[in-house]
């Protein structure tokens, strides 16, 4: 319940940056004691800061819009994506997350390839529309704005379809928990995108590894593979082959 308080909190200051704790009582139909609470327990894992009865996300745990995020580390996500596509077939069923590197992995599919590929990425339909071989399915649900992606409506509804892969993206990634993302709003989306593929596959480049974030998407056992770049710590790579996951490292 209290990880879940503090997701709530972190999704309303992602939108607005700065809130009063009376404006985040308000909106989570709580006490400002609870409220108070609940931010002493965030800041003391650096995701906020209190002054004079308001709190503001840092820095570092602060998402940054789509466009802005896409230019970050995009020669390394690009070629994360060019070793993503070893992975893929003629004639499979592919799961492909929303993210800036999976989107880089829609971009570097060729034309010629006959896939059928279930995305809740606006942006990843999109730029497959010229591909007249690959059918693209987007699940039902509402837009997220700063993600550019459908949050689906009803994760259960997706055990309807079964993929060989499944493609997924992350905000944050350590070891021994998995994949996370700053609150629960994506998580949904993917746990149900993971849970229909035979193999799992996280694409993150080496700013997501020992990041702290509070909401699981995909724990660390459910990994099939993990492609980050060649700047990814030596030391956690090695514990998550210990582990039994494939790592591969793409040389940006």
């Amino acid at each position: 319940m209290r990880k879940k308080k503090h997701s709530q909190i972190i999704e309303l200051l992602e939108n607005k940056n700065v809130m009063s704790i009376r404006e985040l009582a308000q909106a989570l139909d709580c006490t400002e004691m609870t409220i108070r609470r609940n931010l002493d327990e965030l800041q003391e894992m650096n995701f906020v800061k209190r002054e004079r009865g308001y709190a503001a996300l840092l820095g570092a745990a602060k998402p940054t819009e789509y466009v802005e995020q896409s230019g970050e580390h995009a020669a390394e996500k690009r070629a994360i994506a060019r070793a993503a596509l070893q992975y893929i077939k003629e004639g499979q069923v592919i799961c492909l997350d929303s993210g800036t590197t999976t989107q880089q992995l829609a971009l570097a599919l060729p034309k010629d390839l006959r896939l059928s590929l279930i995305t809740p990425s606006l942006e990843a339909a999109v730029a497959l529309a010229d591909h007249s071989d690959i059918q693209v399915m987007l699940p039902g649900g509402q837009m997220h704005h700063r993600n550019r992606s459908i949050l689906i409506d009803d994760p259960d509804e997706m055990r309807r379809f079964s993929a060989d892969i499944a493609f997924i993206s992350c905000r944050a990634f350590r070891i021994p928990g998995g994949a996370f993302e700053h609150s629960q709003t994506m998580t949904a989306t993917k746990k149900a995108l993971a849970s229909i593929a035979a193999k799992r596959i996280l694409l993150l480049d080496h700013s997501k590894w020992g990041v702290s974030s509070l909401c699981s998407s995909v724990k660390l056992e459910d990994l099939d593979v993990i492609i980050t770049d060649a700047a990814a710590p030596a030391d956690a790579v090695e514990e998550a082959r210990r582990s039994g996951i494939e790592v591969v490292l793409a040389q940006a």
